[in-house]
């Protein structure tokens, strides 16, 4: 395998996720945006046409073979490269969170 070939072999995982789960229609496959690539995985994030709806889709390569995962999401590619490599929002920021919120007087009006 060369190294462009074993560079580019995300792509083929990409033929399990060629239709977007949203209306069904055939991805543009050229236009997956490559988020994070490894040795063995590669995030890319795919737009539908069609739809407009976005996936992030996790394709690894192992020495059994190719299996991929997709995710229905709302970021755009810059958001989800930028938001990829952030940590995970810990208890204590959630439990935090959830105090200021009951905390709050909301005066929604319908």
């Amino acid at each position: 395998m060369t190294n462009n070939s074993a560079s580019n072999s995300w792509q083929e995982g990409l033929r399990l996720m060629n239709q977007c789960p949203v209306c069904h229609n055939d991805f543009v496959k050229n236009q997956a945006q490559v988020i994070e690539e490894t040795k063995g995985s590669n995030l890319v994030h795919l737009n539908c046409k069609a739809c407009a709806s976005t996936l992030l889709v996790l394709v690894v390569i192992g020495p059994l073979g190719m299996s991929s995962v997709g995710m229905i999401t709302d970021l755009s590619f810059n958001d989800a490269k930028r938001l990829y490599k952030k940590s995970a929002i810990s208890e204590d920021e959630l439990l935090n969170f959830h105090t200021f919120l009951k905390n709050q007087q909301f005066n929604f009006k319908y």
